[in-house]
């Protein structure tokens, strides 16, 4: 599937943090391996040491230094943020690939308050389950992950606009959820997430819900009629087919308003799953 392949390629790394330079955390070097071993992490503004020696080890392009850094960061528990850079080596990186390793660190992350990045790592939560990356595909569990990366994470809600998108290319069937197929709508689902996604500044995502919706009109698709009851009961005003229009609002609180009463309809729509 395009959308979840390319979620491998479109994830881009936590903004460096302004602040005062500081000494890199102690290291040693096991003779043995000549592998650099962090010894000690130090808080620095709201993130630590270990944390920036890994962003400087990945400027000078040495991942695997980079890991071992980020792996201290995530060891030492003064910020998420190491966690997160060490799963997506660990995902991303050929050499130095593990999936299993990748899914234990942004199951930290996921379930984490951090809003940055937390939906981040929920989205890569749901490509491992929904591709069987770490065993057996849990397409469950997946529809889980991508909905937190997307709807649920936090409730202000700051989300991931492309595990938006990954989510409404993989909705499960109905079958695949085990609900009953005239109260399941996998396309109206799909249309609330790249509604959602859209918010995100994905203007591509934008045409993508319309284009649902208006292949939905031309075949009097039986979710309109729940989608115009969502939209009255959410407060949104305005039309089902108006979402992803609305979405594209500039201003930022207008936006977050419009967000959650996304997420209303979000569950809303998916409250037959269970």
């Amino acid at each position: 599937m395009q959308s979840i392949l390319a979620a491998f390629v479109l994830m881009t790394g936590m903004a460096a943090v302004s602040g005062s330079a500081t000494a890199e955390p102690m290291q040693s070097t096991e003779p043995s391996t000549g592998e650099q071993t962090f010894v000690d992490c130090t808080p620095v503004s709201n993130v630590d040491s270990c944390w920036e020696a890994g962003v400087a080890a990945e400027k000078r392009g040495d991942a695997k230094a980079a890991l071992a850094a980020y792996q201290a960061s995530c060891d030492a528990g003064f910020q998420v943020g190491g966690c997160y850079e060490a799963g997506k080596i660990y995902f991303l990186n050929v050499d130095l690939r593990n999936y299993a390793a990748a899914q234990e660190r942004m199951e930290i992350v996921c379930g984490s308050d951090d809003v940055g990045i937390g939906p981040y790592a929920c989205k890569y939560l749901g490509i491992i389950y929904r591709k069987g990356l770490t065993g057996e595909p849990r397409i469950d569990r997946a529809f889980a992950e991508l909905s937190r990366a997307c709807f649920l994470h936090n409730p202000e809600p700051f989300i991931d606009g492309n595990g938006c998108e990954v989510l409404a290319d993989s909705i499960p069937d109905a079958d695949e959820m085990g609900v009953d197929e005239h109260v399941w709508q996998p396309e109206y689902i799909a249309y609330l997430a790249f509604a959602m996604g859209c918010s995100d500044g994905m203007p591509g995502l934008c045409d993508r819900a319309l284009a649902i919706y208006s292949r939905a009109e031309a075949q009097s698709a039986n979710w309109l009629g729940r989608c115009a009851e969502d939209v009255e009961v959410v407060g949104f005003a305005g039309q089902c087919g108006e979402l992803s229009r609305a979405a594209s609002v500039v201003d930022h609180d207008q936006r977050q308003a419009f967000r959650r009463r996304l997420v209303n309809m979000y569950h809303r729509a998916t409250k037959f799953a269970g």
